[in-house]
């Protein structure tokens, strides 16, 4: 396929215009003007891919490149698709715009409705992750709140069994100091017994 100035473009580049993984872990993403500028190297822009799972800043960030990396393609088309007085008419200006309007631009509106699905996937997640987060939160509330109300129960039933325990001990002192009456009461009686049997005694003698 011919590209701007009739510069000879392989058909297997459009396939390099969306991102492509390596099998050594790294993410290529092909700048769209080095396809059609003769003048720039072809080099593909290199990016580490982390083999963790990115937290949601990292793809904040990805999705915030990604945009710029459409924002460029915009650019791109509107350069090469709008004629200008040395291009107007040409053949590989109309073919270059042929080819845009046939098969890159589908391309870009399908990327970018792809991008638009996932960015709305992406905060459907997050949402959803946040209201999880929100009922762990109200459930671990819940939970304090039960903990707290069965501390005061027990408080109150501690509080009971003390003032119960306090009863019996005094019942019990109580009873002890009766039995002790009556016990010292009994010996004298049997003392005071015992004399008056002796006086008997003597006296008959």
């Amino acid at each position: 396929m011919l590209g701007a100035a009739g510069v000879q473009i392989p058909e297997k580049n459009l396939d390099n215009l969306h991102s492509s993984k390596e099998e050594d872990g790294t993410l290529e993403i092909v700048d769209p003007q080095d396809l059609l500028d003769p003048t720039t190297s072809n080099r593909p822009t290199i990016v580490e891919v982390s083999k963790e799972l990115p937290k949601v800043s990292m793809v904040n960030t990805s999705l915030k490149k990604l945009e710029q990396h459409l924002a460029g393609f915009d650019v791109v088309i509107k350069e090469k698709t709008t004629a200008m007085t040395i291009t107007k008419g040409t053949w590989g200006f109309e073919h270059t715009k042929a080819c845009f309007r046939d098969e890159i631009i589908p391309f870009v509106k399908a990327l970018n409705d792809l991008f638009n699905s996932f960015d709305q996937y992406l905060v459907d997640e997050l949402s959803e992750v946040q209201n999880v987060f929100h009922q762990m939160e109200q459930a671990v509330k819940q939970h304090r709140l039960e903990s707290k109300t069965f501390e005061v129960k027990m408080i109150k039933v501690l509080n009971e069994n003390d003032r119960l325990l306090e009863q019996v001990i005094s019942k019990d002192i109580v009873n002890i100091i009766v039995n002790s009456s009556v016990d010292n009461t009994s010996v004298y009686e049997t003392e005071l017994l015992n004399k008056k049997d002796f006086i008997k005694k003597r006296d008959l003698r």
